[in-house]
């Protein structure tokens, strides 16, 4: 009972009991606000059409236009679709090949072609798999009919032909015999194009585990040296301070990224990136992380890591790696535009799964206005804030 007695006597245990109860409403009140109604927002998923045949294939284009629950966006060049899907402004391209009605009309399984970028998140890709899967039966749904109106005209222009002779009927019915066995079920079949693919399950948790390991890290160092700071602050000057805590941000952002690419190798998790690149990336966004979660604990002091954790929380939430961010709602949209883990997942994917360096480029400058903006909030902060040295000499002036 002493011990209890002690413990309770002391602030400390307190603020671990609130942080464990801050944790459970701030994730339950975060995650299940910002995946609520998902389901409902599938349109915002875009996928790109584009059909090289004029004829059968337009008409196919046109259907799932009109059946597709998602965005659609027409294209005229296949490059341009593929460099689209490559940036991730699409999910997914449905391609319609120029032969697509002489393979109908031959008799012959057509092929539509689907492409589904891998570096995206993962229910993206598991919709746009079950998309492409439904799609081919739908087609083959419509074309079915269309196929048996194209045997009948067929065998018309074959009767008419023959002659009017007592085997007539015997001859009809060998025609129309093998004009219904002629028909398929199934005239259309699809080709699954995965486009930036990985070898390797783990690959695709890469970019959740880096944004999770590098915001906790960043938050406990934080946490760390605002309690060193607190211990020195009596005897430094708050200019000294600041400096010499953004001096030990910088060093370890720029230390930690050898780190993280060593352990890559360790693992055989493979990037066609340089590896200059990506230790710059990784060293900007981990400096984006400790600038952010720094400045909620210079500006709010202790309270600031309640801050920190709904940083955390929103981050992992609007990051679009488990869910992809055009599905979640204007809100919580607009606050991933905010945070520097919906930039730093977006150029992982571009790192692990490969795409276009003008994303890299994007999302590097995107954390720099971060770094800025946090650094320059938090100069302000600390130059409003009455250092604690003048604090301490007009307490112990005689007045």
């Amino acid at each position: 009972m002493k011990g209890l007695q002690a413990l309770f006597k002391i602030r400390e245990t307190y603020i671990g009991i609130a942080a464990t109860i801050a944790f459970q409403l701030i994730f339950f009140s975060i995650w299940m606000t910002a995946y609520d109604g998902i389901s409902d927002r599938a349109n915002n998923l875009t996928i790109g059409l584009i059909s090289e045949d004029s004829a059968v294939g337009q008409e196919v284009i046109s259907g799932l236009k009109e059946s597709l629950p998602f965005a659609t966006k027409e294209f005229t060049s296949i490059k341009k679709a593929e460099k689209d899907l490559d940036q991730r402004h699409i999910n997914m391209i449905i391609h319609i090949p120029a032969d697509f009605s002489a393979q109908l009309q031959a008799g012959e399984e057509a092929k539509i072609i689907y492409s589904i970028n891998q570096a995206n998140a993962s229910l993206a890709k598991t919709m746009m798999e079950s998309v492409a899967k439904q799609a081919t039966e739908e087609v083959n749904h419509s074309l079915y009919p269309v196929q048996q109106g194209e045997m009948i005209k067929a065998f018309s222009q074959q009767f008419a032909q023959l002659p009017l002779e007592q085997n007539t009927a015997l001859q009809v019915q060998d025609t129309v015999a093998s004009t219904i066995m002629g028909v398929k079920d199934r005239t259309v079949e699809s080709t699954i194009i995965k486009t930036n693919d990985v070898k390797g399950f783990a690959a695709n948790f890469v970019p959740l585990m880096v944004i999770i390991s590098s915001f906790v890290g960043a938050m406990v160092m934080i946490m760390q040296h605002q309690q060193a700071a607190e211990i020195v602050q009596h005897t430094v000057s708050k200019w000294s301070l600041f400096i010499a805590r953004q001096l030990v941000n910088i060093a370890v952002a720029f230390i930690l990224p050898l780190l993280t690419i060593g352990l890559m190798h360790l693992f055989t998790i493979s990037s066609n990136e340089s590896f200059f690149t990506i230790y710059l990336f990784q060293a900007f966004m981990f400096w984006a992380f400790l600038c952010l979660a720094q400045v909620f604990v210079i500006v709010f002091g202790n309270l600031g890591m309640v801050f920190n954790i709904c940083a955390l929380s929103l981050q992992l939430v609007t990051s679009g790696v488990l869910v992809p961010n055009a599905m979640l709602s204007d809100f919580y949209h607009r606050v991933a535009s905010l945070l520097p883990a919906t930039y730093g997942a977006d150029g992982y994917y571009t790192i692990i799964f490969g795409g276009s360096s003008e994303s890299l480029i994007h999302n590097s400058s995107s954390l720099a206005i971060i770094i800025a903006v946090t650094l320059v909030v938090a100069t302000v902060a600390v130059a409003l804030k009455r250092p604690k040295m003048e604090q301490k000499l007009s307490a112990t002036t005689p007045q």
